[in-house]
């Protein structure tokens, strides 16, 4: 079976999204008492998600407990949206159009399962819907 040309270039666009282009999306580095309740509150993990039709991927599926920040792009042709659901909350971004760029910041507790998906109307049906695993791993 082959790919259509556009879902290939789909496919390499969230290869590079999401392999590698980290670099300089950090959190800034937070003044003293900012790390004292951070440490408290566990370290920040950062993610990197790409949406397009239809599915979601994410950097890494694992995440740490606390804070975690989701740099959200649209990688497909269409537009999308994400939601996030967790015991702590629900959190959502804005519509985003083809190639925009956002970032969402979210809590998981120990042991919680976020669930992801778009809300755009049949989107979820179609696919575009994961989790992210907050687990203490190192």
């Amino acid at each position: 079976m082959t790919r259509a040309p556009a879902t290939m270039a789909a496919g390499a666009a969230l290869v590079l999204l999401l392999g590698g282009c980290a670099e300089g999306q950090q959190p800034a580095p937070a003044s003293p008492g900012d790390q004292a309740q951070q440490v408290a509150e566990h370290p920040v993990s950062t993610v990197r998600v790409g949406l397009t039709e239809w599915t979601i991927v994410t950097s890494d599926p694992e995440i740490r407990p606390g804070r975690v920040t989701l740099v959200v792009t649209n990688t497909g042709a269409t537009e999308h949206d994400l939601d996030v659901q967790g015991r702590a909350g629900h959190w959502q971004t804005p519509v985003l159009d083809p190639g925009q760029r956002v970032t969402l910041t979210v809590r998981a507790r120990p042991g919680e399962t976020l669930a992801l998906w778009c809300a755009e109307p049949g989107h979820r049906a179609q696919g575009m819907h994961t989790v992210l695993r907050a687990t203490t791993r190192p």
